[in-house]
């Protein structure tokens, strides 16, 4: 699956400005790929990748392959649980729709407790468009159906979904890629 996704999200970073993003946490950050090329793009950032135990374990050893130093950071632990504390800026690479609402709800209420006031989320996501025209998304969301317990999501549905865990949504901002930027404020 990283390999995959990695090269779309890649390209969807340049689609936000992460200056001033201070600390970032990527939940669900699996071997750090994508918060590595954020923290390149934001040199005065630094970054903690946080994902289950035996994926810390396995991408911890090879960090050093980024060349950010101290910069870039790994923690484990579960995110349904908690996730680190204290983070600017929370990230969520094409996780959300791993999880169906009742699911993504108890991972964004671990992130809305460690969150200060006023911090970021964004969530790198495909956001089926409305109407019939083809799109990704909802042939992923058909993928979602038959695997797992989630599911693409409308804008109309991630706003919902963003303030009933307690977000301010902000919008989405489409990239040249299928995954766009989803972003609201603890």
């Amino acid at each position: 699956m990283a390999n995959l996704t990695d090269g779309i999200k890649i390209a969807t970073i340049s689609c936000h400005d992460f200056t001033g993003a201070g600390r970032i946490v990527d939940v669900g950050g699996a071997d750090g790929a994508v918060l590595a090329h954020i923290l390149t793009a934001a040199p005065a950032a630094t970054g903690v990748v946080f994902d289950l135990p035996h994926v810390v374990a396995e991408a911890q050893p090879r960090l050093a392959r980024f060349g950010l130093g101290d910069r870039l950071t790994m923690a484990a632990g579960d995110f349904f649980a908690a996730v680190p504390e204290g983070a600017n800026t929370y990230l969520l690479s094409m996780i959300l729709h791993d999880w169906s609402d009742a699911e993504a709800l108890r991972l964004l209420a671990s992130i809305k407790a460690a969150a200060p006031a006023g911090a970021r989320l964004l969530t790198f996501d495909l956001v089926i468009p409305e109407g019939g025209a083809p799109h990704m998304g909802k042939m992923i969301d058909l993928t979602m159906l038959g695997m797992l317990t989630g599911r693409e999501r409308t804008e109309p549905e991630y706003r919902r979904l963003l303030e009933e865990a307690g977000f301010k949504f902000e919008g989405v901002t489409a990239s040249p890629t299928p995954i766009s930027i989803i972003s609201a404020l603890a």
